[in-house]
């Protein structure tokens, strides 16, 4: 990878070196997740992997702030979203499809930005001061996801077997995701909510993104976790290293670099699908 620079020396990371960097460390942090089961992958590829969550919604906020076609934008997102969360309901649905320990890729990152998107539009909105539009549009993805389950629980959960209604719930939220299923769930909604709130303000943005990721992911272990130790903090819950994604943040330079889509649209799904394939090959050698 070639970072941005001129004769005078590092000029810091544009926006397209911050996503390289986010997807070789999404890469190692996926070879430890499909082949954790052998025991020979160290930890050490998913706490680098941490960084690479962070870094997508950081680039993320930073493409939809400024590209010139949001309807287009949200479009590619959405229609990516729909193809791997589909994928991803029919592994659930078919065991055949499933490694035989019963795991299979449950990546999608694309439909949690389907809803922030939609909550950054209603942010937007509130900006704007029309208030009713916007705070509708910031809590309609949880609207909407309880209306589901409730006429789902009115129509569909009377007349057919609860396997049979698990799975047209799943098929349902292919296309309107829920922002509890989604990849990172609440806490990288929270994150990216507050990554595109303040940034106007790159001060505020990387102290709130810091400060959230410690509490959350620090935090709620130590309430809710007991005994815990230090050990534990780097064996079992070690998500708050994705705080050292500041350091990238910080080295962003406000510039695009390169142009290329594709790479990111393409990559994230093939490797994920690869990766998979690999797994389940290797497991059925070793088992």
């Amino acid at each position: 990878m070639t970072l941005e620079s001129n004769k005078k020396g590092f000029k810091g990371l544009t926006g397209f070196d911050i996503k390289f960097l986010a997807l070789v460390f999404m890469l190692l942090d996926h070879i430890h997740y499909f082949f954790q089961f052998t025991g020979k992958v160290s930890v050490l590829f998913s706490w680098i992997g941490r960084l690479a969550g962070g870094l997508f919604l950081f680039t993320m906020v930073e493409g939809y702030t400024h590209t010139s076609n949001r309807k287009k934008y949200f479009s590619r997102i959405y229609l990516m979203s729909v193809f791997m969360a589909i994928i991803k309901s029919l592994m659930e649905i078919f065991p055949a499809l499933q490694r035989g320990d019963g795991f299979y890729a449950e990546n999608s990152i694309f439909s949690t930005f389907v809803i922030l998107i939609i909550i950054f539009k209603g942010i937007d909105y509130i900006r704007g001061k029309n208030f009713i539009k916007g705070i509708g549009l910031v809590l309609s993805p949880f609207i909407i996801n309880y209306a589901i389950i409730f006429i789902f629980q009115l129509l569909v959960v009377p007349f057919f077997s609860m396997d049979m209604a698990n799975n047209i719930y799943l098929i349902v939220t292919s296309f309107i995701p829920s922002p509890f299923m989604v990849e990172g769930g609440l806490f990288l909604i929270i994150t990216g909510i507050l990554l595109y709130m303040f940034r106007e303000n790159r001060k505020l943005q990387f102290i709130s993104y810091g400060i959230f990721t410690l509490a959350w992911m620090i935090g709620i272990p130590l309430i809710f976790i007991r005994p815990i130790s230090l050990k534990l903090m780097f064996t079992n819950y070690y998500e708050w290293m994705s705080v050292f994604a500041l350091i990238f943040m910080f080295l962003y330079n406000g510039e695009k670099g390169k142009s290329m889509k594709k790479l990111f649209y393409i990559f994230y799904p093939a490797h994920v699908y690869i990766l998979y394939g690999l797994s389940i090959l290797l497991y059925n050698l070793i088992f």
